[in-house]
């Protein structure tokens, strides 16, 4: 005999679902259209989606399930992983920890604009962030931004790819969709749903994020060739499902160098004759152009979350509390933070903290926390793992990072690495990269020597580095409202040419050899 549903109820939205006992709070929150972080796909690996029973009970935790949650030092009982925790017989309301929320809202739209509105969208993986455009004087309205809804089905596209195959397609389509409204909210400042229609929307992403979008056929970029079959009509039915009059898709340059890289291109000037310029959009996914006056080169790599901070003990995003910057004088230690209060590293903290550490000479170039140095007695053990204590005060412990975290940037620095060197040794022009521009995850915080000091940029563009952290949108926006520059991106994705890394010879050893923390000149 079948077990009777029980309501789920979550805050702070009100939405409830019945469910069988025994479901995944994870299943649940789908179920009930409510969008929970879970960057580890719901693997019991991250716990972000932890939660809080406010009332009635849940199924007791597993060993993993707890675990997680004593690593990451929630030890009251009434916090949950969702993507663990299993409904029981009895009904029960819970609150997220840590919600996908409303958008943020970073700007408003000015009451009275007469004519017609566009809007531009960078659908991130992490983040989706809009730009509504007048489009008669080509004037930014407002910005807007929001957490792309897919991360409950993964931190990274290979996780959404596998769910989409799965039979996930649909919801993915819609996450992404909805998580485009929200921005177009946070930007008019109204709440979802109220937003008016506008005329045009051009979106630029990579292509995976795209194809979710779209919701077509994905399983052919899960194997070779790896390739994405756009049809005629996807971007009608989008159009429909976004209501706005027309929505454009910007064109990728292969299955796994999109338009994201494209509309940054544009920003960054590479489609207007750019000799020896390096344009790297660091993120989940990291992409890279060169160009030269005869040909351009593009590139991608997965570098995984960590730029994001997913996977990180102390990292973060860039709100409140995120560290941008570390300095370290002898033994005394000081943080730029947003902020009064410091909780977490962004991915320029990480970044400028490491560079810190292998200055004062408490970290080797292979990425190991010495042992012995002016720092020694700040480092302790974090679960059996070496970490070292980097607050301002010695004694606190709350900021850190482990030898783990250290490995697991390292990794990320190095997709980086090799895509830039790729891009580079395909264009047999080193010399020639005399300059780079750089987007993405590590904001405008960024110190762009660090870049080069711990060898993510080659020693030749030193001096000469920009930081464009919302490159792809600002070169979406000017598609948006120039047939020009959209010819002039179609051009570029046409005729770039796609350097595919792990065909090359000596991908592996390259690979290793960029997880070093120094500088590099290529040969």
């Amino acid at each position: 005999m079948p077990s009777e549903a029980v309501p789920v109820t979550f805050l702070p939205c009100g939405s409830t679902v019945d469910v069988v006992p025994g479901t995944p709070l994870l299943a649940a929150a789908r179920a009930a259209e409510v969008s929970l972080v879970a960057p580890c796909g719901g693997r019991g690996q991250c716990g972000l989606c932890a939660v809080r029973v406010v009332e009635g009970e849940l199924d007791a935790p597993g060993d993993v399930e707890s675990a997680v949650l004593a690593k990451t030092r929630r030890r009251d009982e009434r916090i949950r992983l969702a993507c663990r925790a299993l409904v029981g017989n009895r009904p029960v309301t819970v609150m997220p920890l840590l919600s996908q929320g409303d958008a943020r809202v970073v700007s408003r739209v000015r009451h009275g604009v007469g004519g017609a509105i566009g809007a531009a969208v960078d659908l991130g993986t992490t983040n989706v962030s809009l730009r509504l455009i007048d489009m008669r004087s080509g004037s930014v309205l407002a910005d807007g931004d929001a957490p792309n809804r897919q991360a409950a089905y993964g931190a990274d596209v290979v996780s959404r790819i596998e769910a989409a195959i799965s039979g996930e397609a649909a919801p993915l389509a819609e996450a992404a969709r909805s998580s485009i409204m929200s921005a177009l909210a946070a930007a008019m400042d109204v709440p979802n749903g109220n937003t008016v229609l506008l005329d045009k929307m051009l979106i630029a992403a990579n292509p995976a994020m795209a194809a979710l979008l779209l919701g077509v056929d994905v399983s052919t970029m899960a194997a070779h060739p790896f390739v994405v079959a756009l049809q005629d009509g996807d971007e009608a039915a989008l159009a429909r499902s976004l209501r706005v009059t027309e929505a454009h898709v910007v064109p990728a340059i292969d299955a796994f160098v999109g338009g994201d890289l494209v509309a940054g291109a544009v920003a960054a000037g590479l489609t207007k004759g750019a000799d020896g310029l390096l344009y790297v959009d660091i993120g989940t996914n990291v992409e890279v152009a060169f160009a030269l006056p005869h040909a351009t080169f593009a590139a991608s790599a997965p570098a995984g979350p960590a730029f994001e901070g997913v996977g990180i003990s102390c990292g973060g995003g860039a709100g409140p509390g995120g560290i941008t910057r570390v300095s370290i004088d002898g033994s005394r230690i000081a943080l730029e933070t947003r902020g009064l209060v410091a909780t977490h590293f962004t991915s320029s903290g990480m970044l400028s903290a490491l560079d810190a550490l292998r200055s004062c000479g408490q970290l080797d170039a292979d990425g190991t926390l010495r042992p012995r140095g002016p720092l020694a007695d700040r480092l302790f053990a974090s679960d059996g793992i070496r970490a070292i204590a980097l607050g301002e005060e010695p004694e606190d412990r709350s900021i850190y990072l482990t030898q783990l975290d250290i490995r697991t940037v390292q990794s990320a620095k190095a997709a980086v690495a090799v895509a830039v060197s790729g891009v580079l040794d395909a264009a047999g022009e080193h010399q020639l990269a005399q300059g780079a521009i750089v987007s993405g995850a590590l904001g405008a915080a960024i110190d762009s020597e660090v870049l080069v000091r711990l060898g993510l940029l080659p020693s030749s563009v030193a001096g000469n580095i920009v930081v464009m952290p919302d490159a792809v949108l600002s070169g979406a926006a000017a598609m948006l409202v120039s047939d020009c520059a959209l010819e002039a991106a179609r051009h570029f994705a046409q005729t770039a040419k796609h350097v595919d890394l792990a065909a090359g010879e000596g991908f592996s050893a390259a690979f290793m050899s960029a997880l070093q923390l120094k500088p590099y000149m290529p040969e």
